[in-house]
């Protein structure tokens, strides 16, 4: 990871957590979201099994991706969400860097069934998703696309250490991860 690379996503964040909060939460959450919300989340279930690593290998099989020319590394997006892969990859390689939260790929739902719960749906769990830093983001976009995988580019790779975090007109650091956000419902589980 250097200086200047792309920051990519890949997939949708916040999956797991989505789909836990739907199966064991729905109870609560009926009283603030509609059904047809909490349904269509619980279907996400399908989006965990993509897999954006098989897709970018299948990219520098078909040679829509150069072995040397796109070095990239990546993170798998898991517990603690999207910051937590974000510091952990900012921690291996000693780099900073330059995040537009607007840019990273989120559904309604999960944003919705954030809000009711009081949840930061950057913490929150995640799976079916990788973070990616590659000379070439839009030529990972187009491999992920060729794959049925929705991603966007987030961000750079930037020198020295600060982690930046844009959403809109306000900037502020990235902090060593939090425990992931699910944990806050998970010992309330409805019966």
């Amino acid at each position: 990871m250097r200086q200047g690379q792309d920051l990519v996503i890949g997939g949708f964040i916040g999956l797991k957590g989505t789909i836990y909060a739907a199966e064991h939460l729905g109870g609560q959450l009926q009283r603030a979201l509609p059904r047809a919300l909490l349904h269509e989340a619980g279907g996400f279930r399908r989006e965990l099994e993509r897999v954006p690593e098989e897709a970018v290998k299948a990219g520098f099989d078909k040679g829509m991706l150069r072995n040397e020319g796109d070095l990239m590394v990546s993170e798998p997006v898991g517990e603690g969400g999207v910051l937590a892969a974000l510091w952990n990859m900012a921690e291996r390689y000693q780099t900073g860097l330059t995040v537009y939260l607007r840019q990273i790929p989120i559904h309604q739902e999960t944003i919705e069934i954030c809000e009711a719960l009081e949840l930061n749906p950057y913490g929150l769990l995640s799976g079916g998703c990788t973070l990616f830093a590659a000379n070439h983001g839009n030529d990972l976009l187009r491999c992920l696309g060729e794959a049925g995988i929705h991603g966007a580019v987030i961000g750079k790779v930037t020198e020295g250490q600060d982690r930046l975090l844009i959403h809109g007109e306000v900037r502020s650091y990235l902090n060593r991860p939090a425990p992931d956000e699910i944990e806050k419902w998970s010992g309330k589980r409805e019966t």
